[in-house]
């Protein structure tokens, strides 16, 4: 209880307010229907580093070697060098390249929440919601292609946000282990 006391022209009795009490059929939070079986965020600081370093590395390099078969594909086709292949039809094959490695961190973002790394690591990002899930895609994407912009980020923020993370405001949690019987 904590009481009001003002003085005004005359001696003015405090007011008593109190304090309401939690109700027990109170509205879930935005943030609980998103994630209702999701741990927090790392508790630990120094166990999220480490996951989320190794994500977006591994991620590149699955791109650069998925658009370098791509890349050794397209060459293949045209019976020419890469850099004959690239020098005259680089306007058709970097559409390709953005399409390809969007779709990569895009479907399975979309349909699980995860990318394709994420799921070994035990990470999964904090929406159920897709059209979330796919504006956090497009930053992932840029966040893995721009990784030393990426680690200075989870270097120098406090709570280990990734590029993705901070621009977009979503976060990548810790899935919870499954419970063993």
């Amino acid at each position: 209880m904590q009481a009001i006391s003002t003085p005004a022209l005359g001696r003015i009795a405090p007011v008593a307010f109190l304090d309401p009490e939690p109700s027990r059929d109170k509205e879930p939070t935005p943030r609980q229907l998103d994630s209702p079986a999701v741990a927090p965020a790392f508790e630990n600081p120094e166990t999220s580093f480490w996951p989320l370093v190794r994500v977006e590395f591994t991620e590149l390099l699955l791109l650069i070697l998925l658009n370098g078969l791509f890349l050794g594909l397209a060459s293949l086709l045209c019976r020419a060098s890469v850099a004959r292949t690239y020098g005259e039809l680089w306007p058709f094959l970097v559409p390709v390249h953005l399409s390809l490695s969007w779709a990569f961190v895009m479907v399975p973002m979309a349909l699980t929440g995860q990318s394709l790394m994420m799921g070994p690591q035990g990470l999964l990002l904090d929406t159920s919601q897709p059209e979330k899930r796919l504006a956090f895609s497009v930053f992932h994407l840029l966040s893995v292609v721009l990784f030393p912009v990426s680690f200075l980020c989870l270097v120098l923020t406090p709570d280990h946000r990734t590029l993705a993370e901070l621009l977009t405001g979503q976060e990548i949690l810790s899935r919870p282990m499954p419970l063993v019987r």
